[in-house]
């Protein structure tokens, strides 16, 4: 089957319609500069046999600098060739007008996580994607959509408003995609030059240590874990918490390795990363 474009909503809904009953959407919501992370979760709802719908839009309402979305890569005919050779059923790439039209004021607020780390410095950046993604949820009607666990934050702010607000939508995490060197894929990865490039690469190698460390307190870890990276050139941590994976709470001591994630924000030459690992 050829892959569809739409670039319009009553394009779009034209063609879901069409669709057999007995056939099931499954959505993998992305910002474009596809990858082979993005490919991961395009491959899990193919195997699901679940009619994939890829979206390519870089939402506006999540970014709290205007250089920082100005500069967000695009390759969108790279993309289509990419999708469309992994045998994508549908690819929706809106224009902004059509997802925020004049006047657009209404959005969706989480108050309990959404200002720890990624929401610390970024005021109402979670407001931005929870609010993109119910929006492409209303307008695709998914069975499942699909989110990696590299944005470990946003997969679990997503699946508490599926859940605060009864939303009918499966959602299915992928675990991260990494290099051969265990750095995370990610669409700004292409904006690193080749030296901040290398650093990046190495922020797993610290972070494979931790499984045979044996710190008590969670401050500890932390505190030995900046220096270590500080230490090896990076300069601009913007956080560095050990948290629960279930929870997201903060811990003061380490008793189940197995239940904790470390989460980090690095800024190397302008370009911000993150990533999280499982402690054990």
């Amino acid at each position: 089957m050829q892959t569809i474009i739409a670039r319009s909503l009553p394009n779009l809904k034209k063609n879901l319609n069409n669709l057999k009953k007995n056939k099931k959407v499954g959505l993998v919501p992305t910002m474009g500069c596809i990858h082979d992370g993005h490919l991961a979760l395009v491959e899990k709802s193919k195997k699901l046999k679940y009619f994939t719908v890829v979206t390519i839009f870089v939402n506006p309402a999540q970014f709290n600098n205007t250089n920082d979305l100005k500069s967000y890569p695009s390759q969108e005919k790279k993309d289509l060739e990419i999708l469309k050779n992994n045998n994508v059923d549908l690819v929706f790439i809106p224009k902004v007008q059509q997802i925020y039209s004049a006047g657009y004021s209404t959005y969706v607020k989480e108050i309990n996580y959404s200002d720890i780390l990624c929401g610390r410095l970024r005021k109402n950046h979670f407001s931005g994607v929870l609010t993109i993604v119910l929006k492409l949820f209303l307008i695709t009607k998914p069975y499942a959509a699909f989110f990696g666990e590299k944005d470990f934050q946003q997969l679990f702010l997503i699946k508490k408003m599926v859940k605060d607000l009864n939303v009918s939508v499966k959602i299915i995490s992928v675990p991260t995609v990494r290099d051969n060197n265990g750095l995370a894929l990610s669409s700004r990865n292409k904006l690193l030059n080749p030296k901040s490039l290398k650093l990046a690469k190495k922020i797993n190698v610290h972070f494979r240590k931790i499984r045979h460390l044996h710190y008590k307190l969670t401050r500890d870890l932390e505190s030995y874990l900046q220096k270590e990276l500080k230490k090896n050139g990076f300069n601009d941590i913007e956080y560095l918490e050990v948290r629960e994976s279930a929870t997201l709470e903060h811990p003061v001591t380490i008793k189940d390795k197995k239940s904790l994630r470390v989460f980090i924000a690095v800024n190397l030459s302008g370009v911000r990363l993150i990533d999280n690992y499982k402690l054990k």
